[in-house]
C-alpha cells in the first residue's frame, strides 16, 4: 500500500501535528509514504507518478483519489468533477506565544469576501489571515482583498508582522458531495468527491468520515477479490441529506451587500436564528455515513 503527497513537509503549528500523527499510524499498518511525489495518470492498472527522482511507475488494484477540488484522478476515472468552487488565501505567520488567548473571529462583508467570509484565527502560535469567495465576484481580485483585509482585520491590534509570511491559496468545493464517487478502478475522497460543508466550507470532518465509509470498502473489495464492493461507493443517497445546506448555500450566495449581510445577522439573533446557527456550526455528524 502506498500513500502519495504532493506537499514535502508537514506545516508546524497548523495540522502538522495531525498530519504527522496520522502519518505514524499508516506507516505502522505498513503504507509506504512518498512525499513531494505526484500522480500523472495511468495506463490500465500502473499509476504514474513524478517524484523527486524522477518517473515513477506503480501498479495497484485501486486507485483512491484525494488530490483536490480539481482531482486528476476523478478526470481520469470518468467520475464527477467539482463545479461549484471558492477560492481563498490566507497569510500565516508566528506571533508572540502567550500575548493573547486563542481566537476565531469570521467577518462578512462581500466586498471582501463575496459569498464567503474573511477570517483571522489566533491558534496561540501562529496567526492566520485570510478571505475566500466567488473568484469572479472579487472586486479587485483575492489577493488585492488579502491584503486590503490584513490591513485592518480583528484581533491583530499591537501584532507585528514578521518579514516572512507563508501565503496559501487555492479552491474549495461547495457545491455538495458529487454523485459518482466511485467505480471498479478506484474512487475519491476529501475534496475530491466534494465532501465538503456547503455552507461553511468545512472539510476535515467530512474528509474522516468519508475516508473511513472508503477503507472499509476497499477492505471488503480486496478480502473478497471482487470489485462489487465499490459499486455501493456511491455519493448520490449521502447527497441527499445536504438539501438543507445546499439551500443555505444559495442563500448565502446572493448576499452581495454589507446591508443584506447585518439583515442576516438580525434574523441570526433571533432564536429560531440562533437554534439553526448551533446545528450548522456546532453539531455533530456534520457528514452523513451510509446507514
Amino acid at each position: 500500500m502506498s500513500l502519495v503527497s504532493e506537499r514535502d513537509e508537514f506545516r508546524v503549528g497548523d495540522m502538522g501535528p495531525l498530519y504527522a500523527a496520522f502519518a505514524r499510524t499508516a506507516a505502522e499498518a505498513g503504507v509506504r509514504t512518498a512525499l513531494g511525489t505526484r500522480y500523472t495518470g495511468h495506463q490500465d492498472d500502473t499509476f504514474l507518478l513524478d517524484a523527486p527522482d524522477g518517473p515513477r511507475r506503480v501498479r495497484a488494484a485501486f486507485v483512491v483519489g484525494a488530490d483536490g477540488a480539481r482531482s486528476a484522478v476523478a478526470r481520469d476515472l470518468g467520475l464527477d468533477h467539482n463545479r461549484h468552487l471558492l477560492i481563498g488565501a490566507e497569510d500565516v505567520f508566528e506571533i508572540t506565544p502567550g500575548k493573547d488567548p486563542p481566537t476565531f473571529h469570521c467577518v462578512l462583508d462581500p466586498s471582501l469576501a463575496p459569498g464567503y467570509l474573511a477570517w483571522v484565527v489566533n491558534d496561540g502560535q501562529h496567526a492566520h489571515v485570510g478571505v475566500a469567495g466567488y473568484a469572479r465576484r472579487f472586486p479587485d481580485g483575492l489577493h488585492a482583498a488579502l491584503e486590503r483585509f490584513g490591513a485592518s482585520a480583528p484581533g491583530l491590534a499591537g501584532t507585528d508582522r514578521p518579514e516572512e509570511i507563508e501565503r496559501r491559496a487555492g479552491p474549495v468545493p461547495v457545491g455538495g458531495l458529487l454523485h459518482r464517487i466511485g467505480c471498479p478502478r478506484g474512487l475519491l475522497v476529501g475534496d475530491a468527491a466534494g465532501a465538503v460543508s456547503p455552507l461553511t466550507a468545512g472539510g476535515l470532518d467530512p474528509c474522516l468520515r468519508l475516508s473511513g465509509h472508503a477503507a472499509a470498502v476497499l477492505d471488503d473489495a480486496l478480502r473478497t477479490g471482487s470489485r462489487q464492493p465499490l459499486a455501493h461507493y456511491d455519493g448520490r443517497a449521502l447527497r441527499a441529506r445536504f438539501r438543507g445546506r445546499l439551500l443555505l448555500r444559495r442563500g448565502l450566495a446572493q448576499v452581495r451587500t454589507p446591508a443584506a449581510a447585518s439583515a442576516a445577522f438580525t434574523l441570526l439573533r433571533t432564536p429560531p436564528g440562533q437554534a439553526a446557527a448551533r446545528r450548522v456550526l456546532f453539531g455533530d455528524r456534520s457528514f452523513p455515513l451510509p446507514g
